[in-house]
């Protein structure tokens, strides 16, 4: 809660966030209830890897006690991470092409071709925003 996430405490185990949860249908060890549950019931971090989720956000659109998995998902990522452990090679890699070009994901030279044959401005963010990114990557740890 102090990361502003959603309060795993007025969760009721009921299951709906799990249910709708796209992951959890292709990977059984990724349980949105449990990850809410061992916080709100043991007062302990989950085994479940919260890098796993999707952000569809569709456990928060579900949960009728409006507890906010995704939030909580969210501030375990930070907690983990905060706390010595890994964040997946394809996040750092974006995190650096963001800061690198601030964009999070490459343009090649056909999407940019396609956008000037549309007639569309050309994407990329001017010198003071780059700046502003790479300060927030910074003040959020990513040195």
């Amino acid at each position: 809660m102090k990361k502003g996430a959603g309060n795993p405490l007025r969760c009721m185990q009921c299951g709906s966030c799990t249910s709708a949860c796209p992951v959890n249908t292709i990977r059984e060890d990724f349980n949105p209830r449990r990850m809410v549950g061992s916080i709100a019931r043991f007062n302990r971090l989950p085994d479940q890897d919260p890098w796993l989720c999707s952000t569809c956000s569709l456990c928060t659109d579900r949960c009728p006690q409006a507890v906010n998995p995704f939030s909580i998902i969210m501030a375990l990522r930070a907690v983990v991470y905060e706390n010595g452990g890994e964040a997946p090679a394809g996040i750092l890699r974006m995190v650096e092409q963001v800061r690198e070009t601030g964009l999070a994901l490459p343009l090649t030279p056909e999407s940019l071709e396609r956008r000037r044959l549309l007639g569309l401005p050309e994407v990329g963010l001017s010198s003071e925003g780059l700046s502003e990114v790479r300060r927030i990557l910074s003040e959020a740890g990513f040195k």
